[in-house]
């Protein structure tokens, strides 16, 4: 069996699918990275994967992916009880209503002045923007402050850490650099906050990490401390991804528009689902057989790679009718299912491995999408493309706009 890495770097997000329609629908057997591998798919899937019986996590990720996007020792690490007390953390950060309400008063009050930076301006291209403003949001409410140069250098590092995990050369060399950088700087205020030479606002981020023991009741180190408090900041700035989409989706279908900026908050909520599920985010998610398995007639040797179709998954028109259409009417009147829409991976988020961070996605677009609707701008001409074979993706130009 040939190994597929080189043919996926090429291929992106059209390589699991091609190759699920190759074997009309069956599970995918494959090699990837030298180990052997099966895309398996669809809601029963989902559940499949994420029983800790059939699948763990311990020693699933690629070192190149744990050095650029999640950080050595971090959550998506740890299975069984470890993983529960470290979930438990995050949890009690991203499930607080009081606390995300903070985070929604910190995007609007960031809003409000990037719209006055940007008066008189000219062009300015969104995604960058869009990644400036959400840094500022998110440290402010984890407790780590920021000036405005570390700001800029900090949204820098982020995009870059998202940006180069699933690449080689130039662009995963600078996601490297930039978790090296951050890790170094979180660290230090995690020290600071546990010898009493800085302050962490009570409740916080920062706060709550580095006052967070393990399962055998220790502090966690203070690199693994950073790794977690950067595994907070990190996934809310790469929601600049999705706004940039939604961005597009106004472009091209500007009848969206208008009941966004009417202040409509259930279509701002069906319209962030279909946002989530039509564009191209994660290709699929990975982990190791915990034990000999067998799958739809294919069977997974102890050790193998299991990998969970979720671009294929989410454009599957068995599982979504007109799937290439972008209708956030699909979404009206009714909250998706927890295996039906898995664009950050599905399972329940309180047990499993599934992103407990979802909520803050959805509360950051419906915050700032209908404001962006409402805002008067021009959309020069430029290269929107969405190239599939490049991942992460995003329109070419970044979205660049005139405001009015």
């Amino acid at each position: 069996m040939f190994d597929s890495t080189l043919a996926l770097m090429v291929q992106g997000y059209a390589w699991l699918p091609d190759r699920r329609r190759r074997s009309g629908g069956r599970p995918v057997a494959c090699r990837l990275m030298g180990k052997r591998a099966v895309a398996i798919h669809g809601p029963e899937a989902v559940r499949f994967f994420y029983d800790e019986g059939h699948v763990e996590r311990r020693g699933a990720l690629p070192g190149p992916l744990l050095d650029t996007l999640f950080g050595r020792g971090a959550v998506h690490t740890l299975d069984g009880r470890e993983h529960r007390v470290r979930k438990d953390l995050f949890m009690s950060l991203l499930k607080d209503r009081d606390g995300l309400s903070s985070l929604v008063d910190h995007l609007e009050v960031q809003w409000d002045l990037a719209r006055q930076r940007w008066s008189g301006r000219g062009r300015l291209v969104l995604f960058d923007e869009v990644s400036l403003i959400l840094t500022r949001a998110v440290c402010a409410w984890s407790g780590v402050s920021l000036s405005d140069r570390e700001a800029e250098e900090t949204a820098g590092d982020l995009v870059a850490m998202v940006d180069g995990f699933a690449s080689a050369g130039p662009r995963h060399l600078r996601a490297r650099r930039a978790r090296r950088r951050q890790e170094a700087r979180l660290a230090r205020r995690v020290e600071n906050v546990r010898s009493k030479a800085e302050e962490a606002p009570e409740g916080s981020v920062l706060a709550a990490v580095a006052a967070h023991r393990d399962a055998d009741g220790n502090l966690l180190d203070p690199r693994t401390a950073a790794v977690e408090v950067l595994n907070v900041i990190r996934p809310t700035v790469a929601v600049t991804w999705f706004f940039t989409f939604a961005a597009h989706a106004l472009h091209r279908w500007p009848e969206h528009r208008a009941p966004l900026a009417e202040g409509d908050t259930a279509y701002a909520r069906a319209f962030a689902h279909e946002v989530r599920r039509f564009y191209p985010f994660a290709p699929f998610i990975g982990g190791l057989a915990a034990r000999d398995l067998r799958w739809d007639g294919h069977d997974i040797p102890a050790g193998g790679m299991v990998l969970l179709d979720l671009y294929g998954h989410n454009h599957d028109p068995q599982l979504w009718n007109d799937p290439y259409t972008f209708d956030p009417s699909r979404f009206l009147g009714r909250e998706p299912g927890r295996d039906e829409l898995v664009p950050q991976g599905g399972g329940d988020p309180s047990t499993n491995h599934r992103c407990p961070g979802e909520d803050v996605v959805l509360r950051i677009l419906e915050t700032l999408v209908p404001r962006l609707a409402a805002l008067r701008y021009d959309v020069p001409e430029q290269n929107l493309d969405i190239p599939l074979r490049r991942v992460p993706t995003a329109p070419r130009s970044g979205f660049v706009l005139t405001p009015l």
